[in-house]
């Protein structure tokens, strides 16, 4: 107890030990990593983020339940034919984020971050074990710490790793990140530890981690080469000896790559893709491009200057060994650095590891799975041991000039600013990335020859009202055809199409390009949708509906054929099945006026009043300035006799046709009705409207 005799004094010790040097690295990697991330945290949504997050039904978790949750796990393929598991972990996180903070990107930004933090401490813990273990201790001992402390501060701040970081899809990278260096790290601590109680407790960690890695992205399949590498380098020490031994265990890490390979990928769909020609590529292609594309990754992450980074990299695919020159010699380089890291393993173990471990982390998205060719953010969990090297270098060339302390500070100043302008070139990235729009004119910029992100940075054009601006931007597209997703390039098509149908009225080039873009993205939806929306402009709903009926089937969780669906059953008197489609479409995207509308419109006909009134009162709060709405209500109030509403409706039409004649407005209304839900009477809702405007003057008389 405490009294003046104790000195008010605690009668309990606790005995803290505390790890400074550890807790100091800790600090500088926040305070760094919080300095250059600063920008990030409001950054918008980006290219997959719409697909996979934003737009995803099954994200969308209100309770927290096993039942709800689970259905996470089939990402935007839940309720689809093809329903499958695929990066389970990942799509849970999104939707815990979800469920935690809903929409606001904030917190999807927050979570990227710490598990960017969390991945570069125990990256930082893992190299100084590493250095550390008894058969690395007598060479890297003593400088175990610094060489730790610089390389995983060179990796956190990379500007290779902002898109990984900073693009909330991208989470499934340092997510994978995360889990593989907790793995490894666990790895390195169950192998080495004292007790059998500690040794089985860090190995049920490791495989724990490891489990994590594998339900996140696919291409942590080789963990366990890895972790079979890590072993035979760092753990037993590279001799003859440790290598005729381990390769008897070989087989094991080999045989559970190859299971993992089997369950990850399905050849029908690998050889599908490439049969379609969807890219531009053969395997054979792909597979001599990559050997480019792994010294441009190493070269990015040498020389991160931000006039070379960028989302869409265009880069020339190599169609034979010397076409382009550099592709043979390319191999020829990845042949003699892997050479040089078996040769020299014993005497150079951290440089031959890290050339291994970075070529090995590329395998799965650098051979011949039909992917894009090149993306920044798969150097991710690459990269991890590509500094140890330059770090150790460093570390060893400012202890060889101790003798001269002028010139040992010339290059600790000259380090010190190599790691600012790090800093600076991953915080002026971070600049560009946050904004959508930024992102894409980069991008522009930087790669003009490119045909995707010019399809990306004219839909920014055409939200802003820049409409010439955009067309020109999707001709362009067009006409390059240049992208990596030739199906990306009839997105272009399609919104020339989008174009010609809503501004210019030309139902005949709006045909045609939507044609253009189902030829090069068969079964495209937003295309489909395009051509029904045709069909029932020209009055011919029989023909809009065979076409949905052969399409729809195939995509029961897309919004827009919904809609389309919806709209077509009411237009050929089915609107029982109009309903069905609008109840769907309204569990899929709530806040979409469109099936609020159709449903309106279906309980109107089936003689159900107050609840086509309901559904015409959502649409119109959903959307006020809605005129289909607006005159809808109009009928629905008069035939129900609700005075009061009526008028107020009624005024609210006089304000939104503005300076427009009322029966101009009207009959333009009217002449989009096979568009729309409700068929105008401009006739009967003129007399309505005047009527009512008569009545509310001679009240206020």
């Amino acid at each position: 107890m405490l009294n003046k005799e104790n000195g008010f004094t605690l009668p309990w010790r606790f005995t803290v030990s505390v790890d400074w040097g550890t807790s100091f690295a800790i600090a500088v990697l926040l305070a760094t990593l919080l300095l250059v991330y600063s920008n990030s945290f409001h950054g918008e949504w980006h290219f997959d983020d719409f697909h996979t997050i934003v737009e995803n039904p099954s994200n969308r978790l209100q309770v927290l339940t096993w039942d709800e949750l689970r259905k996470s796990f089939y990402g935007p393929t839940y309720g689809t034919e093809d329903q499958h598991i695929t990066r389970p972990l990942a799509y849970a996180s999104f939707a815990l984020n979800h469920f935690f903070s809903g929409s606001d990107i904030w917190s999807y930004h927050v979570v990227n971050f710490l598990i960017h933090v969390i991945a570069a401490v125990f990256l930082f813990s893992l190299i100084r074990l590493t250095l550390s273990l008894p058969a690395m201790r007598e060479r890297y001992g003593n400088i175990a710490y610094p060489v730790a402390l610089l390389s995983s501060f060179l990796w956190a701040t990379s500007p290779l790793h902002v898109h990984a970081v900073s693009i909330v899809v991208q989470r499934m990278a340092s997510l994978a990140g995360m889990a593989t260096v907790m793995a490894l790290y666990s790895y390195a601590r169950a192998r080495t530890a004292a007790s059998v109680r500690e040794r089985v407790t860090l190995a049920f960690l490791c495989g724990a981690c490891a489990l994590a890695a594998f339900a996140t992205k696919e291409n942590t399949a080789v963990l366990p080469i890895t972790f079979w590498l890590y072993d035979l380098f760092f753990i037993q020490g590279m001799s003859p000896v440790s290598l005729r031994r381990s390769l008897k265990w070989a087989v094991l890490p080999l045989a559970s790559v190859l299971l993992l390979g089997v369950l990850y990928t399905d050849l029908t769909v690998v050889r599908g893709v490439y049969e379609s020609g969807v890219r531009p590529f053969s395997p054979l292609e792909r597979l001599m491009t990559q050997g480019r594309v792994l010294f441009l990754y190493a070269s990015l992450l040498l020389y991160p200057i931000p006039t070379r980074l960028m989302f869409l990299h265009d880069i020339e695919i190599s169609r034979s060994l010397f076409d382009p020159w550099t592709t043979g010699g390319s191999i020829a380089g990845i042949v003699l650095l892997l050479l040089f890291a078996v040769l020299r393993a014993k005497k150079n173990p951290l440089f031959s590891f890290a050339i291994l471990f970075f070529g090995l982390n590329h395998l799965v998205e650098g051979t011949v799975v039909p992917l894009e060719l090149i993306y920044e953010h798969r150097n991710y969990i690459p990269s991890m041991f590509f500094f140890v090297p330059f770090a150790f270098t460093m570390v060893q060339c400012l202890d060889y000039f101790a003798y001269s302390r002028r010139f040992q500070a010339f290059m600790a100043v000259g380090l010190a600013l190599l790691l600012a302008f790090q800093g600076y070139s991953t915080f002026e990235r971070n600049d560009i990335v946050r904004s959508d729009v930024h992102l894409w004119l980069d991008n522009v910029r930087k790669a003009p020859n490119l045909s995707r992100p010019r399809i990306n940075l004219a839909r920014h054009y055409y939200e802003a009202g820049m409409i010439n601006e955009a067309v020109e931007e999707w001709k362009k597209a067009e006409g390059l055809d240049r992208d990596t997703n030739l199906r990306q390039i009839g997105v272009a098509s399609y919104n020339l199409g989008v174009y010609y149908l809503n501004q210019k009225g030309q139902l005949d080039k709006a045909e045609q390009q939507f044609d253009r873009a189902l030829k090069r993205f068969p079964g495209y939806p937003p295309a489909i949708v395009g051509l029904a929306k045709i069909q029932l402009k020209k009055g011919q709903p029989e023909e809009a509906s065979r076409l949905l009926q052969e399409h729809a089937p195939r995509h029961p969780i897309h919004v827009e054929m919904l809609n389309a669906y919806g709209l077509v059953h009411l237009k050929t008197g089915n609107e029982r099945d109009a309903l069905k489609a609008a109840l769907r479409s309204i569990q899929l995207k709530p806040h979409d006026p469109q099936p609020w509308e159709i449903s309106g419109e279906a309980w109107r006909r089936l003689g159900q009043p107050q609840k086509a009134i309901e559904s015409w009162e959502e649409a119109l709060r959903l959307n006020p300035a809605n005129p289909t709405a607006l005159l809808a209500l109009v009928d629905l109030y008069d035939r129900t006799t609700r005075r009061a509403d009526l008028a107020r409706i009624a005024a609210q039409c006089l304000v939104l046709k503005g300076s427009t004649p009322l029966d101009a407005w009207l009959a333009e209304r009217a002449a989009n009705a096979g568009m729309s839900a409700y068929e105008v009477n401009p006739g009967r809702a003129g007399r309505i409207i005047r009527r009512e405007l008569s009545s509310e003057l001679s009240r206020s008389k």
